[in-house]
């Protein structure tokens, strides 16, 4: 292996056997354009929350709805089966 030279990832499993100056350039490069796709994405995340922002600020709140206890059973609601052990934290084992 000569130490004049490294191998530098390309992407999809390839790589590029170059010299020292040449991969530094090479990584300056891909650097710069992580940073501007780092910075599009910053922008447009930046716009997303803004809409939210506006969306939430002129949309009413919904009403608060009665809690499913304080209102009763639903129409027309199955009753759910029971379960295996009558506990309440949802348990699939048999009773003992």
């Amino acid at each position: 292996p000569d130490p004049r030279r490294v191998f530098v990832a390309l992407g999809f499993g390839f790589f590029a056997e170059l010299t020292l100056p040449e991969a530094l350039r090479h990584l300056e490069r891909r650097n710069s354009l992580l940073q501007r796709l780092s910075d599009s994405l910053t922008r447009d995340g930046a716009k997303i929350r803004a809409h939210i922002r506006l969306v939430l600020e002129v949309t009413p709140p919904p009403p608060l709805a009665t809690p499913p206890s304080a209102a009763g059973p639903a129409p027309n609601a199955l009753p759910l089966p029971p379960r295996a052990c009558g506990s309440c934290r949802g348990c699939r084992t048999p009773p003992s």
